[in-house]
């Protein structure tokens, strides 16, 4: 009997950093970031610990976190969740967005994924039995193609990941309301992904929230774990309006029980100032600037990222085979581990020459990274 995981291969992400490990090289495939916690942050973890934090939380989510997101929120587009019934703590991000797709998609319905995409999201749309749709962005700044978003069929999800991973992009005003249209006009859901919505540079992230019709047909899934680079941590959130959320508490809930205790007590406690994150992007921005530079150097090209800590690269100037050899290539000759471009593909012939690096990793790393690329690629 062929089951649907037969239809699911494993992460290439997972699979780059085993060979990463196997071969002694530096890991730029995962999202590794050696950006450290704050002090506070760690000592409120320990204490929570120490202070006995380690049993179940009520199943959505500590109440004050809960608050604390819901809080944030409003600071940012003026929408207001009731933390009781709009607001839900979960394992990071990912298990955000798998519960959200599993509430809302059952007997086959659409899930519109632009491509390049997140590598979970395909997998995820399969496990639920929903049918993956997918659209192209534009190659050159990663855009959304209006005739691509006007000849859409008839779906239930439509993913919006800004900023975008692996691209960098942060989608604007303008293009947030051309995906709300189509939203709107399909009678759709738009799933969120900010989970980088704190790392932007010269751009501001734009949430859909700031479209009043758009309140009541928006999931918002994010992270405290890229900000206070605490991945492991795995602590997320999601916010949507009751309707929505009482479906995706009850996957959650099947799924995770709840979120780790003492993470969430740590974060609950943590301030997360405006000085603070301008801190952690001027870090961040700081690390982009100098890997651009080394990049260009080298005889890559590609869009100079606008958030998060990616960057999607063309290596067609200088190397002939294909994104797979390619990286393997590096990971084994160059001792640099790097993510195929075809992995966020479902057309893997528009990734076949594209690599993502993650530049999140120290200067003396990234600086040793440069040596190697420039040493020569042959």
């Amino acid at each position: 009997m062929i089951t649907i995981l037969e239809n699911i291969k494993e992460s290439v992400i997972r699979e780059m950093t085993r060979l990463a490990n196997q071969h002694g090289a530096i890991n730029l495939a995962q999202g590794i970031t050696e950006i450290e916690p704050p002090d506070k942050l760690l000592k409120y973890a320990v204490e929570a610990i120490e202070g006995g934090f380690n049993g179940y939380t009520i199943t959505w989510g500590k109440r004050e976190l809960r608050a604390k997101v819901s809080r944030e929120i409003y600071d940012e587009t003026g929408v207001e969740f009731d933390p009781e019934t709009e607001v839900l703590i979960t394992v990071g991000a990912s298990e955000g967005i798998a519960s959200s797709i599993f509430s809302q998609i059952e007997g086959e319905a659409g899930v519109v994924i632009p491509e390049p995409f997140y590598e979970n999201y395909v997998p995820v749309t399969l496990l639920a039995r929903g049918k993956p749709i997918f659209i192209k962005l534009k190659r050159n700044n990663y855009t959304f193609i209006q005739n691509e978003l006007d000849n859409l069929p008839k779906f239930s999800i439509f993913i919006l990941n800004s900023p975008h991973n692996p691209t960098g992009k942060v989608f604007d005003e303008k293009e947030v309301k051309k995906v709300a249209e189509t939203v709107i006009s399909r009678d759709a859901i738009l799933l969120v992904d900010e989970t980088y919505k704190h790392l932007t540079y010269e751009k501001d992230y734009f949430s859909p929230l700031n479209i009043p019709q758009m309140v009541d047909r928006t999931i918002l899934v994010g992270s405290y774990s890229k900000i206070f680079s605490v991945t492991g941590w795995r602590v997320g959130y999601v916010v949507a309006q009751k309707p929505i959320m009482d479906e995706i508490r009850k996957v959650h809930d099947y799924l995770t029980v709840c979120a780790p205790a003492p993470f969430q007590w740590a974060i609950e406690q943590f301030r997360m100032e405006d000085e603070y994150i301008e801190k952690i992007r001027k870090e961040y921005l700081e690390r982009r600037d100098f890997f651009v530079k080394i990049l260009k150097s080298a005889g890559f090209e590609f869009f100079v990222p606008e958030g998060s800590y990616y960057i999607l690269a063309s290596f067609e100037k200088i190397w002939d085979g294909n994104d797979w050899a390619f990286a393997q290539y590096l990971v084994k000759n160059k001792k640099i581990a790097v993510v195929p471009g075809s992995s966020f593909y479902n057309d893997k012939k528009a990734g076949e020459k594209l690599v993502r690096f993650n530049f999140a990793r120290s200067k003396t790393v990234l600086k040793t990274v440069g040596n190697r690329l420039l040493s020569g690629i042959t």
